[in-house]
């Protein structure tokens, strides 16, 4: 397990550490993965915010919270993870042991092969970040293309790795919210 914490325009307290700590630990009890999670703590005028990002096994997890006080700003987001965490294992449950239904879907594609067919590959978690940070995190992981909210305009972006071994932007214009 790999935790980073950030303070952003607060000092740092050993105190928040440990409370954040305790409840990430409580949180990925039952995972089984290698877990990283960052925790941004960031004050702005009179604004708490508390951001988590838990990545297991090509799963990211993001929540993020406003509030008077970060204690409380943390067992919101303690409970929107652990809700994202019992559906994405409710969804491995029904996935797990069909395969039966796997047999009948491959013999499906054979019958259809003239249509075209959408897969879902997995949930995307859209984050706030700059191109920069996109870069870096495109750089981080397997993926060949991350979507992201820009931190400045709040538009919704794509960081794309190009053949040519340089990155590729796609701003869609469109507004987050």
């Amino acid at each position: 397990m790999n935790i980073r914490i950030t303070f952003r325009h607060i000092p740092s307290s050993s105190a928040l550490k440990q409370y954040a700590v305790e409840k990430v630990t409580k949180l990925i009890k039952t995972l089984k993965e290698p877990v990283e999670v960052h925790i941004i703590f960031t004050q702005e005028k009179k604004a708490n915010t508390v951001e988590m990002t838990l990545t297991s096994a090509g799963k990211e997890l993001y929540a993020k919270e406003r509030g008077l006080d970060m204690y409380a700003a943390i067992d919101l987001i303690y409970d929107k993870l652990d809700k994202q965490l019992t559906k994405l294992k409710e969804k491995k449950k029904k996935h797990t042991g069909n395969t039966s239904m796997k047999h009948l879907q491959q013999e499906e594609t054979t019958e259809e092969e003239d249509e075209v067919k959408v897969i879902p590959e997995k949930d995307y978690f859209v984050r706030p970040m700059t191109t920069e940070e996109a870069v870096l995190q495109l750089d981080l992981s397997e993926n060949p293309f991350i979507v992201y909210l820009d931190a400045g305009d709040e538009r919704i972006n794509v960081v794309f790795k190009r053949s040519d071994g340089h990155y590729g932007l796609i701003e869609t214009g469109a507004k987050y919210r």
